[in-house]
């Protein structure tokens, strides 16, 4: 009773014979998703019934092996549960007719590099490569599209920043930013937009860009030019 006071939350109680579970103690944490169904999403239990089944002991201060009691504990459920929490954001994000997004952390792409015109994919491919040095993961739609098509492309894979790159950008050593979660629109240059991807990430894991930098060298698409 502690522990759910301590909660301040709706529960519910449920009391087995002994015996039946491997466990003495279960606690499931649930949440309500955007179809009104309940999901658990984290467990503890006390397990006291594995210990001996699996061979897990230790010798005690009178020499005397024991089988200890088993904590398990997944505090955000598995991969697939914690994936489950991200997307149910989306949806009710997308209900409230708000542009839904993946955390930056997870996103695949997290800049994507958009060149005006052929003669800037060069500088477009370098902008890229310099946020990879500071761990962004950016790549470049190089594709013999439309810069509307490819902006709108960006949207539709959920992109947080679109970075737009013409004459006017070469010049001025900057990029043209398009950010997704708020639609705000701004010129940046490409330090402060690995520092603005760095405070937004800080704190959770880094992997970098797991496909090839250019768009156009991915399956079905075509260079531009």
């Amino acid at each position: 009773m502690k522990l759910v006071k301590r909660e301040g939350k709706p529960a519910l109680l449920n009391f087995v014979p002994e015996g039946i579970y491997y466990w003495v103690l279960n606690i499931e944490y649930h949440i309500i998703d955007e179809l009104e169904r309940p999901r658990e999403i984290a467990t503890f239990q006390i397990d006291i019934g594995n210990a001996k089944r699996f061979g897990i002991s230790y010798v005690n201060d009178r020499s005397e092996k024991e089988f200890p009691p088993i904590i398990h504990t997944a505090v955000i459920g598995s991969v697939e549960r914690y994936l489950f929490t991200i997307l149910d954001q989306c949806a009710r994000t997308e209900a409230k007719h708000e542009k839904p997004s993946l955390p930056l952390w997870l996103s695949p792409t997290q800049v994507r590099v958009i060149p005006l015109r052929p003669e800037f994919v060069e500088f477009a491919t370098k902008t890229a490569s310099q946020l990879a040095a500071h761990n962004v993961r950016a790549d470049v739609d190089d594709r013999d599209e439309s810069v509307d098509k490819r902006v709108r492309d960006a949207e539709l894979n959920w992109i947080p920043y679109v970075a737009v790159v013409g004459k006017r950008e070469i010049e001025g050593n900057l990029v043209a930013i398009r950010r997704r979660r708020d639609g705000k629109q701004y010129n940046s240059t490409v330090p402060e937009l690995a520092e603005s991807v760095a405070a937004g990430t800080k704190g959770y894991p880094s992997m970098s860009l797991k496909l090839p930098i250019l768009v156009s060298q991915r399956p079905g698409y075509k260079q531009i030019g």
